[in-house]
This record gives structure tokens, C-alpha cells and sequence, in this order.
């Protein structure tokens, strides 16, 4: 094959927006300020990554994975977008997140039956960009095609991409702009980063996480749910997880007392 054709191609593939390369000059991206001076700081661009899929990892829900998105999604959420969650652990509790300005009407939880079926809709949501933040727990250990898929959806998105994995996939590859491990500590949680695109790994950053405080008047009414959906209909799939309005989601009886997750 010609010499010029071989170069001609490795330079328009160079071009791709997924592709970095060490000896190019750094690009300011846009990015969404943590809330943590010290993360911050230790992040090169300063900041969770716009337009691209992060992970957090950490082994034990309640980690101070929510808490340290808090800050971010306080501001994304500020327009009236949605924070949406896939498959998550616990169901978060809304006083907290109402405390610190997400109004109930604005969370929306999505429990896909299968794994197929969650990678699906992460990546669908990213594609339309309607979400504020979406924060994804996989059921299954995700291929690396499938990876490739919600970093490319997430380049459309103006919201976070949060995707969150065990620690031991901290071994695995991933095309996630920005990996950070989560360890919690007595008055906090120490971060570890794992990769972020265009900067150095490694740091460790340890930050104090305050406790968010629920409020015990708000009524249970205003505490909505969804419930699993059933549907086998892979064609819907979608719309059969998100209501069009919230007066369409079927609630559940949930006591102002009850313990929610918010760590």
C-alpha cells in the first residue's frame, strides 16, 4: 500500500475526538466543577468531565459514592432536569436529595429486567441528552463494546455520565474519560485516580464528607417511586421505564421515617 495513503488514514483516524494523543497540546475541556477544592484540584482539567462517561468505583454502596456527586448535580439540576438512576443498589431517599435542592419530581429510577436491557437504556438517555446526571449500576460485569458504546453516547450528552463498578475493575480496560477509586474513611472518603484522559493517575485525595440530614415533615406523598417494570416487549423498552408524566408512574406507600440511602 502507498506510503501517503497509510499516512493520509492514521491522520484523519488521529483526528477522531475519542483518540488522545501525549505529545498533543492540551485542550481545555468543558467540565463540571466537583464541589471539592482538593479533588479539584488534583483533576487537570479541574473538574468532572463534560460530554464524556466517568466511573466511580468502590465495593460498598454507601461509600460516599452520592455525596460526592452531590455538589455537581446540585447545579446541573438547577434548570429543572432530571437525575436519573439505573439499577441502583438502594432507592435513594428523597428528603436528603430534596435538602440539597432536587426536587422529588426530578428523580427518576429505571430497573431494566437484564443487563441488555440497562446498557440499553443508559445508552439511549445519553443519546437524547435529557438528563442533568445519569448514574448507571450495572448488574453484570459490561463488555468492553458496550463501554465503547456509552462513552460514545455520553459525547452527546451536556450532563454527568456516571458509571458505577467494583474496585476490581480498576484491572480491567475502559475507554471512561476519568476512573476514580472510592475507599471510605471515618470522616469521609479518600479518592484514588485511576486514569483521567489527558492527565496524570495516581493522586489520592482524601476528603470529608458531611452528613446530609433528612427532613422528617416532608410528607410521604410527595416521596414517589417506580415500580419494576414487567414488560417483555424489547421493542418499548424504554418508554416502558419512563412515565411520560410522574402522574403516570405507579407510586408506593413510602414513610417519611424510612431508611433511605444517601451516603
Amino acid at each position: 500500500m502507498n506510503s501517503s495513503l497509510i499516512n493520509n488514514k492514521i491522520a484523519t483516524l488521529l483526528k477522531r475526538p475519542d483518540i488522545w494523543q501525549s505529545s498533543a497540546p492540551q485542550q481545555l475541556r468543558h467540565t463540571f466543577n466537583t464541589g471539592y477544592a482538593r479533588l479539584d484540584n488534583a483533576l487537570h482539567q479541574g473538574g468532572w468531565p463534560a460530554a464524556a462517561l466517568s466511573e466511580i468505583l468502590c465495593d460498598q454502596p454507601g461509600s460516599g459514592e452520592l455525596q460526592l456527586l452531590l455538589p455537581a448535580v446540585k447545579r446541573l439540576c438547577v434548570q429543572g432536569r432530571q437525575l436519573i438512576f439505573i439499577n441502583p443498589p438502594h432507592l435513594p431517599y428523597a428528603p436528603a436529595l430534596q435538602q440539597v435542592g432536587v426536587a422529588p419530581e426530578q428523580v427518576l429510577i429505571i430497573n431494566p429486567p437484564t443487563s441488555a436491557d440497562q446498557f440499553w437504556a443508559a445508552e439511549q438517555i445519553l443519546r437524547a441528552d435529557i438528563a442533568a446526571a445519569l448514574l448507571f449500576w450495572p448488574t453484570q460485569p459490561p463488555e468492553l463494546t458496550q463501554l465503547r458504546k456509552l462513552q460514545l453516547a455520553a459525547q452527546s450528552t451536556q450532563g454527568l455520565s456516571l458509571l458505577m463498578r467494583p474496585c476490581r475493575a480498576a484491572e480491567e480496560s475502559s475507554p471512561a474519560a476519568l476512573r476514580l477509586r472510592l475507599s471510605p474513611t471515618p470522616t469521609g472518603c479518600q479518592v484514588t485516580i485511576i486514569k483521567q484522559r489527558g492527565g496524570w493517575a495516581g493522586q489520592i485525595v482524601r476528603l470529608p464528607l458531611t452528613a446530609l440530614q433528612a427532613e422528617a415533615d416532608i410528607p410521604a406523598a410527595e416521596l414517589p417511586t417506580h415500580q419494576r417494570a414487567t414488560t417483555k416487549n424489547t421493542g418499548a423498552r424504554l418508554s416502558a421505564y419512563i412515565p411520560d408524566s410522574p402522574t403516570q408512574a405507579t407510586p408506593t406507600k413510602t414513610p417519611a421515617t424510612a431508611p433511605g440511602w444517601l451516603h
